[in-house]
């Protein structure tokens, strides 16, 4: 978890706060005094990813032996409590997919106003895409090590 809350999402704030404005967004209304931060479009992305990536890592933790072809751990446990002090490999694919989903949904916060061209200027900010690619990098080693 020290993984994701310091490295990934420092870096991922860094890595946002970089980007450059583009011209749409300059020439957009500025917001009034009284509006919230968080707009309607803003808290219904918000919420959807948080749905899915829950459905997702839910169906790993509770359906994933099914199609990944792991031991479950949910039943391991519900059956013998002690037995769950062992790093499971269901548990480590669920982290895993947290934290892919997470990355992903980093290039989908590069733009907030609905735009729907995600990758538009993608390489026009070297910081974000290093920091994106090295995350990547360290997840996918990080996997590797645990292994």
């Amino acid at each position: 978890m020290l993984w994701v809350n310091l490295i990934m999402d420092t870096l991922a704030s860094l890595a946002l706060a970089t980007e450059a404005p583009t011209e749409e967004l300059l020439n957009r209304k500025p917001y009034g005094r009284t509006k919230s931060i968080i707009s309607p479009l803003m808290m219904r992305n918000i919420l959807g990813q948080a749905f899915y990536q829950l459905a997702i890592m839910f169906m790993i933790l509770y359906a994933g032996q099914e199609f990944l072809g792991v031991e479950s751990t949910v039943q391991q446990l519900q059956n013998d409590p002690q037995s769950g002090r062992e790093i499971s490999a269901q548990f480590t694919l669920v982290f895993n997919a947290f934290v892919l989903m997470t990355l992903f949904n980093e290039i989908n916060s590069r733009k907030l106003h609905g735009e729907r061209n995600v990758f538009q200027g993608i390489f026009l900010n070297p910081f974000f895409y290093c920091i994106w690619i090295g995350c990547f990098a360290g997840q996918v080693s990080e996997k590797e090590i645990i292994r």
